[in-house]
């Protein structure tokens, strides 16, 4: 091999790394731009809902005020009253057998039903 062959085969080494180092470099960066727009997209997602947390916060925080208002305002306005259970009158078994075996007048809950004619 002469020196000329060995230099054109180096120059041809050196130009197809150049090329293949371009063509890589196009290929990531492409894959790196498409990384970082969406890591962008996911930020300004998160970012949208923190705001939107807080948002909600603080106005839980101002119905709960509400609400803790309106308890007091309702305690004060209507004051507590203790129910006290009566319990019933003992009834003697003479007395339940006599309302068990008196006849009842108790008029029909419901009325017959009637049928309407059709009308044409």
């Amino acid at each position: 091999m002469d020196l000329e062959a060995i230099g054109v085969a180096l120059g041809g080494v050196v130009a197809g790394g150049l090329a293949a180092a371009a063509a890589s470099a196009w290929w990531w960066g492409r894959k790196l731009g498409r990384a970082t727009r969406q890591v962008a997209k996911l930020d300004q997602a998160r970012q949208f809902a923190d705001q939107q947390s807080n948002q909600v916060r603080k106005q839980v925080e101002q119905l709960q005020k509400e609400v803790a208002e309106l308890r007091v305002q309702a305690s004060r306005a209507k004051p507590r009253v203790e129910v006290t259970v009566v319990p019933p009158a003992e009834t003697t078994t003479e007395e339940l057998l006599l309302r068990a075996t008196a006849p009842s007048a108790a008029a029909e809950p419901f009325p017959q039903t009637q049928i309407l004619p059709r009308k044409r």
